[in-house]
C-alpha cells in the first residue's frame, strides 16, 4: 500500500471514530443508555483513564502522562510503518488499525480531557466495559498483528 493511502486509511479510520464520538455525545446525556439489540447499548460515559479504566484517579497529571506515553507509542508505530516498511499486508494493516485508533483516542484526549465510550455488550448479569471505535481499531490491530508475528514471521524465519 503506498504512503498516501495509508495515510488517508488512517484519516478515515480518526474522523470515523470521531464522527461516531459527536453522535453519540450529541444524542445521549452522560450516563444514558440506548437499547440496540438484547445484547448491546449505547452508553455515553467518559474515561479518563485507559484500556478497562486503568488510571482513571490520576487526574490532570495522569491525563499528559497518558498524551505522552501514546504519543511516544505512536511515534514509534509510525516509524515503524513509514521508514521500515512493513514486510506483509497483515502487519500494515495491523499498524494503521493500532495508530488510527490511538490517534482517535489521543484526539479525545487531548481536546476533551477523556475519552468518549459508548459501546456496551453485556449479556444477563455479565457486563463488558465501555469502548469505542478507536479501541476496537486497537483490539482487531493487536490481533491482527499477533497472527503475523506467530504464525508469518516466524514461518518465514524458519
Amino acid at each position: 500500500m503506498k504512503t498516501t493511502s495509508t495515510s488517508l486509511l488512517i484519516i478515515f479510520l480518526v474522523v470515523l471514530d470521531q464522527i461516531s464520538k459527536i453522535l453519540i455525545s450529541s444524542n445521549l446525556a452522560l450516563g444514558e443508555s440506548l437499547n440496540l439489540l438484547p445484547f448491546l447499548n449505547f452508553t455515553l460515559i467518559h474515561n479518563t483513564g485507559i484500556a478497562f479504566s486503568f488510571f482513571d484517579e490520576g487526574g490532570n497529571i495522569s491525563r499528559w502522562l497518558l498524551v505522552l506515553t501514546v504519543s511516544g507509542i505512536l511515534a514509534y508505530l509510525l516509524f515503524l510503518m513509514y521508514k521500515k516498511t512493513p514486510k506483509n499486508w497483515l502487519e500494515l494493516m495491523s499498524l494503521i488499525l493500532i495508530i488510527s485508533g490511538g490517534l482517535g483516542n489521543l484526539v479525545d484526549r487531548v481536546f476533551l480531557g477523556y475519552v468518549v465510550d459508548f459501546v456496551h455488550v453485556f449479556y444477563q448479569d455479565y457486563s463488558f466495559y465501555v469502548f469505542n471505535m478507536a479501541d476496537s481499531y486497537i483490539t482487531v490491530g493487536i490481533i491482527l498483528y499477533l497472527s503475523y508475528f506467530f504464525f508469518i514471521e516466524r514461518a518465514e524465519e524458519t
